[in-house]
């Protein structure tokens, strides 16, 4: 046999052999089995057919939800470079231009700054290469020394501030706060950093944290309100922003577990996640009425801590009040004034508690008429009065007769409810007098030091 007879004859066996094989590839649909699509044995030919909606069909159905991160199967593997910084990625269930996870670096830092005599601490965290996209510039507050003279302390705004690299200063954030802020709890807030450019990415130098601080100062009727901007710049930072064409889409889930906001996001918040406070809620960093300190302490603040040196401040049937601190021993005190006038002598003593607890107590004044010369006559105390400066803080106005040696009075003087829980006076003691001497009538005054007394309310 030749060699072409020979290559003739196995071709033809060959194609028989095929023949017979196709022929024997099922004899039922049962025989046709292939995942994501449907078998029909034809001619006993398997026939498939692919199940819509299943991923690794080889169709990228886009109206089933499919794409190149759902089912790459199908569609395509997301991967590819787009800038320097960027690459095409999945970003919740999308193909879009983020940063490679790899790629992306922590920044946190944290200053001290005065504020109004207050100081604070402020603490901020950021990615870098920053997704403006997706990433938030985080911002927390705390008072670690705050004056005694401030309360009512507010974060009323906040600006995050850079330079470009053709020296423009621009707005990279903006937000109003709005929101109370005390020594016993932090404040921490986002901010989201947008600004109009063309550019897929780049660098912004000086950064800057402007904070905008409220605050009253002063004590009882004398407080003012005051506002700061306080500046926190960032020294020898480069700030490396991207910015992706497309706008991301929603988190799964935006919940702060705060009742007293409206959790949003869609695309007026370009899918940033706000929670916006509740009118009334507990929770919406606003102290409304009907609340307090001990009912919602998240909005008006903790009933805690120290409201002076002798008081702390506690709850108590659903009010924040000041009470006395565990193991406090309130102390009698006594003055001895030996007071020569000159046509009289007195010896007197002032009985007082320290602290003072203006609910309860009396500032005590017992007046001795220990001596008088032989003409003056008709001695009599006729007021008293406690002063701080010469802002007067309690008086007693009637006449205490000490016709004779030996004679005694008292008077008695209740201290009125203080601006404060507690607050120290220095005090003084002013006492008028008359006396008789000579057919005339002579009037005068002294006063008595008393020291720095602590008045609880």
């Amino acid at each position: 046999m030749n060699v072409k007879t020979f290559l003739f004859v196995f071709l033809t066996l060959s194609l028989i052999a095929l023949s017979a094989c196709t022929r024997a590839e099922c004899k039922t649909n049962t025989d046709c089995i292939k995942q994501h699509y449907t078998g029909s044995c034809m001619n006993r030919i398997c026939v498939y057919s692919p199940i819509e909606g299943e991923c690794g069909n080889s169709l990228c159905e886009t109206n089933a939800g499919e794409n190149k991160c759902t089912c790459p199967d199908d569609c395509g593997i997301c991967a590819g470079p787009v800038s320097p910084n960027m690459e095409q990625t999945c970003v919740r269930n999308s193909c879009l231009e983020s940063v490679l996870p790899e790629k992306i670096k922590p920044i946190a830092s944290t200053a001290e700054l005065a504020a109004g005599g207050d100081k604070i601490r402020v603490t901020t965290s950021y990615s870098q290469p920053f997704n403006m996209r997706s990433d938030m510039f985080d911002v927390k507050f705390s008072i670690i020394t705050e004056s005694k003279y401030n309360s009512e302390r507010r974060i009323a705004k906040l600006a995050l501030m850079g330079q470009t690299t053709d020296k423009r200063t621009i707005t990279l954030a903006e937000k109003n706060i709005n929101r109370n802020f005390w020594p016993e709890i932090n404040l921490d807030t986002e901010l989201i950093v947008n600004f109009p450019t063309t550019l897929k990415e780049g660098t912004i130098s000086n950064l800057e944290l402007q904070i905008t601080y409220e605050y009253s100062t002063g004590t009882g009727m004398q407080k003012s309100q005051k506002s700061a901007i306080i500046k926190n710049p960032y020294r020898g930072v480069s700030f490396l922003w991207v910015k992706p064409t497309t706008q991301y889409p929603c988190p799964d889930n935006c919940d702060d577990s705060n009742p007293g906001t409206q959790d949003v996001c869609d695309s007026s918040t370009e899918s940033f996640c706000e929670h916006r406070p509740i009118p009334g809620a507990c929770g919406n960093f606003v102290c409304d009425t009907g609340e307090d300190r001990c009912t919602c302490p998240q909005d008006c603040g903790p009933c805690s801590g120290d409201a002076g040196i002798y008081t702390e401040y506690a709850c108590m049937q659903n009010k924040c009040v000041a009470q006395l601190k565990p193991g406090i021993i309130i102390t009698p005190a006594s003055i001895f004034d030996d007071r020569n006038i000159g046509q009289f002598h007195l010896q007197n003593n002032y009985r007082y508690q320290n602290p003072f607890d203006t609910k309860k107590d009396k500032f005590t004044l017992n007046f001795n008429l220990y001596d008088k010369a032989v003409d003056a006559s008709n001695v009599k105390i006729t007021a008293a009065r406690l002063f701080e400066g010469t802002n007067e803080i309690a008086a007693a106005v009637r006449t205490l007769s000490l016709p004779n040696i030996g004679q005694t009075g008292m008077f008695e003087m209740a201290i009125p409810a203080q601006p404060l829980p507690e607050i120290e006076r220095s005090i003084t003691l002013q006492v008028w007098y008359e006396f008789d001497r000579n057919n005339q009538t002579t009037k005068g005054s002294y006063t008595k030091s008393i020291g720095k007394i602590s008045f609880m309310t």
